[in-house]
């Protein structure tokens, strides 16, 4: 089999698939392509009602770079997937700058017009394999795939418990995209709040984008009736979900003072108005002292290591 080449930086990818299959292509192959930089082409979100199906599939297929071909026994069975796989195979023929790349899901014989190719593997989402199609598709997650969808798949097992969680982060994985996916496909309320951003340097606009992040624009009064604020309004909410990136900056604004991270260790724990995702470089129990209010939480970890 001729080894995949991967030298051109491939943007556009077209994933041609059966939709008996659709589960695992929706929810681990799309993720890792578009958190690792791809512009992934695909029917649900390509074609139109009412218009004609193969004129629509030929259409995705010329606007894209490369082409992945989910091959399963649905797949092959499939008189509309046989067409993608031919076109594909003949844009081949016709020394296209394309590249097709056959990923084998479930057992299945690889189609005589493929074997010429180097296929991947993805039948028991093996690792090495993840690590091939990835690189095929110039695609970068910073980490394995196989180890960013099981933080994804464990930070969305803890939300939906409403159970706080710390995703703490080594090396450069694609940490932000994951939050981003988890917000988009799994939990529409989290609200995202980002430490780095300089309107969260003082206490007044932390307070602030917390509430809009839960969808609340406030006016924010004076300390300490910003805090009276806080808890007002997450009172009234049903549970709010909050991701609150770079929180390794905690352990040094004290600007922020300890009356705050009371406030928030009360919706936390007690009143249980409020779901901390926690993103980090180091553990959640290292940023702060023993005696900090926010020390005591009942937290989850998850760690996501890059490659």
């Amino acid at each position: 089999m001729a080894a995949i080449n991967s030298s051109e930086h491939m943007k556009k990818v077209f994933v041609s698939y059966c939709h008996k299959d659709g589960d695992w292509v929706w929810n681990d192959l799309v993720p890792c392509l578009r958190a690792g930089g791809s512009d992934v082409l695909i029917d649900r979100e390509r074609f139109g009602a009412g218009q004609e199906l193969l004129i629509q599939m030929d259409a995705t297929y010329d606007e894209s770079d490369l082409v992945v071909l989910i091959l399963s026994p649905h797949y092959l069975n499939s008189t509309h997937c046989v067409h993608e796989m031919n076109r594909a195979v003949e844009g081949l023929n016709e020394h296209t700058q394309k590249i097709v790349i056959p990923i084998k899901r479930g057992e299945c014989p690889i189609p005589e017009r493929l074997q010429h190719l180097r296929y991947v593997d993805l039948s028991h989402s093996d690792k090495t394999e993840w690590d091939v199609l990835l690189s095929a598709c110039c695609c970068d997650l910073g980490a394995n795939a196989k180890d960013w969808l099981d933080a994804r798949d464990a930070v969305v097992k803890f939300l939906r418990r409403n159970e706080s969680v710390n995703l703490v982060v080594q090396g450069n994985p694609r940490w932000y995209e994951l939050i981003r996916h988890v917000k988009a496909n799994y939990c529409e309320d989290l609200g995202i709040v980002d430490l780095d951003r300089g309107v969260t340097a003082s206490r007044a606009g932390l307070v602030a984008e917390i509430l809009r992040s839960c969808g609340v624009v406030s006016e924010i009064p004076s300390e300490p009736r910003d805090l009276v604020e806080l808890d007002r309004v997450l009172s009234f909410q049903r549970n709010s979900k909050l991701a609150l990136l770079h929180t390794d900056h905690i352990s040094h604004r004290r600007q922020y003072g300890v009356d705050l991270f009371s406030t928030l260790r009360y919706l936390i724990m007690d009143s249980r108005k409020l779901t901390l995702l926690a993103q980090s470089r180091r553990p959640f129990a290292e940023l702060l002292p023993r005696d900090h209010p926010l020390s005591i939480i009942q937290i989850q970890t998850v760690l996501l290591r890059g490659s």
